[in-house]
């Protein structure tokens, strides 16, 4: 086990700088460093994050005694989550439920991309109009 700075991508795509300490695959943090960085805290009750809480014994693994591990928060709180312990980076995705909303609602992420003459353009731009976009990939 090392002691490393790791940098972790909230669902928000804000990167905060935290220390952890890297097992292997594992990445460990603090109750602080995770609360700062994603906004759940550790209580008695279990993970929590406004008026929502996920009792820690649903996920076997999450609180070690070195540390919050990063992937099984992310399990526990239904999150997609890429861990390169090597690279020191976690990147935290938003949770299935607001996936689900967002699809069933038709809600687009707030992206910008180059058109063809390479202006940038902001697909809200397009909002309440039908859009089409396509994507190519040489492979």
């Amino acid at each position: 086990m090392a002691t490393e700075t790791v940098t972790i991508i909230g669902e928000d795509g804000q990167a905060s700088t935290v220390t952890a300490t890297v097992a292997g695959d594992d990445v460990l943090v603090a109750a602080d460093a995770l609360s700062a960085s994603t906004g759940w805290s550790l209580e008695p009750e279990g993970l929590c994050r406004g008026d929502v809480c996920i009792p820690a014994s649903l996920a076997p693994g999450l609180v070690r005694d070195d540390g919050i591990d990063l992937a099984s928060f992310a399990a526990a709180t239904g999150r997609l989550a890429v861990v390169d312990a090597a690279e020191g980076l976690v990147a935290l995705g938003v949770g299935g439920a607001e996936r689900a909303r967002a699809m069933a609602e038709l809600e687009l992420p707030d992206i910008t991309l180059p058109d063809l003459d390479g202006t940038e353009v902001a697909l809200a731009s397009f909002r309440g109009r039908k859009k089409l976009l396509v994507a190519f990939a040489s492979w």
